[in-house]
């Protein structure tokens, strides 16, 4: 019984890291590796009813039909509730990376550095010398994340 309680303990410490390095992930990845988990978790929930409930797989093809039939408006749903939640919530910054190469500048550079690369393109970019508001706001974006 003892070696049942630490290999369940050792078992949750294993899929309790890869849960969190696989929250961890950047956003692409992960939403690919959650369709994947998510394919996975669903195989395994029927294969286990089909152990007790052998009749589960005549619905299977039931299920496929309805949602084949079903699938506009299920995905006309998703739209409306889905899409607007993850606007909100969407985070469009840029990288560090992304930053320095906007300011004209290497990886590493200082603040004294990086606040004079911000003063010389705002010069020559601000919108009341002609400049444009996109690449205004593109620059402030870059200080803030360097400097922030």
């Amino acid at each position: 019984m003892f070696y049942y309680i630490v290999a369940i303990i050792i078992l949750i410490a294993i899929l309790m890291y890869f849960f969190l390095e696989f929250i961890h992930l950047p956003n692409k990845i992960f939403k690919k590796y959650s369709k994947i988990v998510i394919l996975f978790i669903l195989i395994s929930i029927v294969i286990y009813l089909m152990r007790f409930f052998p009749a589960i797989i005549s619905t299977i093809p039931a299920i496929f039909l309805i949602l084949y039939r079903w699938g506009n408006i299920l995905q006309f749903i998703a739209t409306i509730f889905l899409k607007k939640n993850y606007s909100k919530h969407r985070n469009n910054s840029i990288t560090k990376k992304e930053a320095y190469q906007i300011l004209g500048l290497t990886e590493g550079a200082s603040k004294k550095e990086i606040l004079q690369s911000y003063q010389n393109l705002m010069k020559k970019n601000h919108p009341d010398l002609g400049g444009s508001d996109w690449i205004t706001k593109k620059l402030n974006e870059a200080r803030d994340i360097l400097l922030g």
